[in-house]
């Protein structure tokens, strides 16, 4: 699939023409390479805009828009589609300008920007995220119905999926958007991410980086009709454009709608400061390994394919056909079979001759005697070639012939290789499982060690991550406080009172586990009384799989069916013991104690009178 359906957008990002892409020339993106900045504009700009837009005017809100998405499509989309490609094998080593003609010229894509992101991916947002809540400010604030809520959202939106791919997007171009909506007819917010190359913010100049607006523009192709659909988002409305053959001119206003989230519906997530992905530092290591694969594949042709060098001369071609005894040529005769004929030509019977559809008389074929020397067989035939000198002396030279080629040393070109790969790993404090000294019986300490670099990485991009997901969790809210059956209800005049900034989210690495150590770390927490039954079941919920609180759900059922049984068998047992021994009036000599009164404190009555 290809990381784009806008042709324009997908040849910008290989500078238009074909073969043209500079390699490790350090003109990787030309003067375009640092165009990766946030947008930003005043606040009192933007009032001016908003105060436009409540009297119905959309000049001003039209062309800032096309502004930005001038300069987003015009530059920043090359760097990102360039990496997008990256991602799916389709590196410059495709474009390569290497002026090959009649040598081999392989393309070979490495494929370690690919194994670079899934492993990340994998490792960060490999097991679910786990949402919780604190407010410091209030012990008796469970938040459980916002927790409830926040649950079902996340069920129906199918959020560990949405978390993974805007990790791709995150370890591939440095950034990830995502759209809160609400789809038509319903109440029930969904969420969904968005290519980078379709989508930007606008911030305001302040510390914080309110966000003002957002964009979201994608090509649609239909019948082989290239038109745009713009979106512009602001803290209240959507506004629907469209325009023609380019996104950033000719925007054609459809409508508007309200959306309820209080503040800007698309969320920004950066991995970095930087906002660069994760092994983009690195293009340069990759394209040269690229390159060397590519080379060494070429050599390997050109080897199979070389140069045949020939000393002397080769002995031509000789065809004898087969004759008689007096010397005449024989013929096949084509008239009457295989028979053997002095004619050339056919004649019947009569002696007529036979000719053909152009009244030409047919011919019949010569029998061929035997080949000599032929030159597409597996045996040359060389002879001597001769030189004379000015008394017309001959002087034979020797002949000769081999293969021109040349040396592979392909212990060296191992070397390289493997130098460049292990520093590619080495800058994206990315592991390398095909490593020997990676793999193996190694302690939990051991590996942590060596997991130490991906791990720092991995900690900053889940703190701006973090960032992100309360922000849409605050959007929620906001919705849900807005619906008149909700829970979740709170003063929407002060984002402070949000509930939102209260959940806690939690990520846990995903790594092989040692089961064994995990249950006798957690019995030894548990038998120290310093934890609860609920943290102890939190931490087993890794092992088994259930979470804690249907765990301890299925705990209580499950008590609660013993006791009853219990129960239920000392009943049993009761009456049984009761039962036995049942007084008799016939029999009853006042001495058995199971039917003694209890109320008579007379142990030895013998029935007499007092």
């Amino acid at each position: 699939m290809a990381e784009t359906n806008d042709q324009n957008a997908h040849y910008r990002s290989i500078d238009l023409i074909p073969n043209s892409v500079p390699m490790l020339n350090g003109q990787r993106y030309f003067e375009n390479f640092f165009y990766n900045q946030q947008y930003q504009i005043p606040a009192d700009e933007w009032e001016s805009i908003k105060q436009q837009l409540e009297s119905g005017n959309l000049n001003g809100l039209t062309e800032l828009g096309q502004y930005y998405v001038q300069d987003h499509y015009q530059y920043q989309v090359k760097r990102i589609l360039n990496l997008e490609r990256y991602y799916i094998g389709d590196p410059n080593i495709h474009y390569w300008k290497s002026d090959k003609k009649k040598r081999a010229d392989n393309r070979i894509a490495g494929g370690l920007p690919r194994y670079i992101t899934d492993w990340g991916v994998g490792y960060q947002f490999g097991n679910d995220l786990t949402f919780g809540y604190e407010n410091k400010a209030d012990e008796n604030d469970d938040g459980q119905d916002l927790l409830d809520q926040i649950s079902s959202f996340n069920d129906g939106t199918d959020e560990p999926y949405h978390e993974k791919n805007m990790g791709k997007n995150l370890w591939n171009t440095g950034r990830a958007y995502e759209l809160l909506y609400v789809p038509e007819n319903t109440t029930t917010p969904k969420m969904a991410f968005i290519n980078p190359a379709q989508a930007f913010v606008v911030y305001d100049t302040t510390i914080d980086k309110n966000p003002l607006f957002a964009v979201r523009y994608y090509a649609v192709n239909f019948k082989d009709d290239m038109t745009y659909r713009i979106e512009v988002y602001t803290d209240q409305y959507i506004y629907y454009f469209s325009s023609g053959g380019e996104p950033e001119s000719d925007w054609e206003f459809k409508s508007k709608d309200e959306h309820f989230f209080g503040e800007v519906p698309i969320n920004e997530i950066d991995a970095n400061e930087e906002r660069v992905g994760k092994w983009e530092p690195q293009l340069d290591m990759i394209d040269a390994r690229d390159k060397s694969l590519s080379e060494m594949a070429n050599s390997q042709e050109d080897f199979s394919n070389a140069t045949l060098v020939i000393t002397g001369d080769v002995e031509d071609t000789k065809v004898e056909y087969l004759k008689d005894p007096g010397g005449n040529q024989l013929y096949y005769d084509s008239q009457y079979g295989s028979r053997l004929t002095t004619s050339r030509y056919v004649f019947d019977n009569d002696d007529n001759p036979v000719l053909d559809a152009n009244g030409n008389q047919k011919e019949n074929k010569p029998v061929i005697k035997e080949h000599k020397h032929d030159l597409k067989s597996n045996m040359m035939i060389l002879k001597p070639s001769k030189t004379f000198d000015s008394n017309n002396n001959v002087t034979y030279q020797p002949t000769d012939a081999r293969y021109l080629t040349k040396d592979l040393n392909a212990d060296e070109w191992k070397v390289y290789v493997d130098y460049l790969t292990n520093e590619i790993h080495k800058g994206t404090n990315t592991p390398d499982m095909s490593d020997q000294n990676f793999v193996g019986n190694s302690s939990g300490v051991a590996m942590a060690y060596k997991l130490m670099g991906s791990d720092q990485e991995r900690v900053i991009t889940e703190t701006l991550y973090k960032r992100g997901i309360i922000r849409r969790l605050r959007l929620l809210c906001n919705y849900w406080n807005y619906l008149s059956n909700s829970k979740v209800k709170f003063d929407a005049t002060d984002q402070s009172n949000n509930p939102a900034n209260n959940v806690t989210i939690k990520f846990t690495p995903n790594l092989p586990k040692n089961e064994q150590e995990i249950i006798n770390n957690l019995v030894s927490l548990y038998d120290t009384g310093e934890i609860s039954s609920q943290t102890f079941l939190e931490g087993a919920s890794q092992i088994t799989g259930i979470p804690a609180e249907q765990e301890s759900q299925r705990k209580s059922d499950e008590d609660e069916t013993n006791a009853n049984t219990n129960a239920q068998r000392i009943q049993q047992l009761y009456k049984q013991y009761t039962g036995r021994g049942a007084p008799d009036n016939s029999t009853d000599d006042g001495n058995n104690p199971s039917n003694a009164d209890p109320n008579d404190d007379n142990s030895t009555d013998d029935g007499g009178d007092d």
